[in-house]
C-alpha cells in the first residue's frame, strides 16, 4: 500500500513539473526590427496566369422541357380550393390518452350520424357532405378532438348550442381550419 501511493505521488510530481513552464520568459530584443519587415516575393514570382485563361461558356445552350408550356407559364396558375384560414373548430375532448382521443372521434361521427335531421344545419354542412369533419390534434401532453371547420364564430356557435346536450364540456376554440 505504501508503495503503491508512493508510486503515484510520483507520478503527479514528474506530471506536474513536465506541464509547468519556464520559470522566466525571455525577453525580445527591443532593438532589432528587421524580423517584423513582411518579405516581399514578387521578384522571385513568375507565375503568367494568362497561359490558364479558358474560354467563356457558350450562352447559346437550349434546354428542352417535358412540362407542358401551359403548366410552365405563370398566368395559368391554378387556384387550389382548398386553403387553411383562421377559424373556428368546437373542442369536445381533452384528454392524455390516446385511446380515449380515439374513441371520442368515434363517439362524435356516432352522435352525429345519430343526430335527429336539424335542417337548420344543413348550411353549415350540406348533404353533400355527410358529416362534419373531425381532428384529433396531439399537443403535449394532451390529446384534442376538435369538430367542424368555422370561419364565422356565429356559425360554430349554433352548432355548439346542439352540442351542448351530448357534450357539455365542449366549448369553440380558434384553429386554422380547412376552408374550400
Amino acid at each position: 500500500m505504501f508503495r503503491s501511493a508512493t508510486t503515484l505521488t510520483l507520478i503527479f510530481l514528474l506530471l506536474a513539473v513536465a506541464c509547468s513552464g519556464p520559470a522566466t520568459t525571455p525577453l525580445m530584443d527591443a532593438g532589432s526590427s528587421e524580423e517584423n519587415v513582411p518579405i516581399d516575393w514578387s521578384a522571385h514570382e513568375d507565375f503568367d496566369s494568362e497561359a490558364y485563361r479558358e474560354p467563356p461558356v457558350a450562352a447559346s445552350v437550349e434546354v428542352e422541357h417535358d412540362v407542358p408550356e401551359m403548366l410552365l407559364s405563370s398566368h395559368n396558375v391554378p387556384q387550389y380550393s382548398r386553403q387553411e384560414r383562421p377559424g373556428f373548430r368546437i373542442q369536445i375532448v381533452s384528454t392524455l390518452s390516446k385511446q380515449e382521443a380515439d374513441q371520442a372521434v368515434e363517439d362524435a361521427l356516432a352522435w352525429w350520424r345519430d343526430f335527429e335531421e336539424d335542417p337548420s344545419l344543413y348550411d353549415l354542412y350540406p348533404r353533400s357532405e355527410p358529416e362534419p369533419p373531425v381532428y384529433q390534434d396531439f399537443r403535449a401532453p394532451y390529446y384534442r378532438v376538435r369538430i367542424g371547420n368555422f370561419i364565422s364564430r356565429a356559425n360554430a356557435e349554433r352548432l355548439l348550442e346542439v352540442m351542448k346536450d351530448d357534450y357539455a364540456s365542449s366549448f369553440i376554440a380558434p384553429d386554422q381550419v380547412v376552408v374550400e
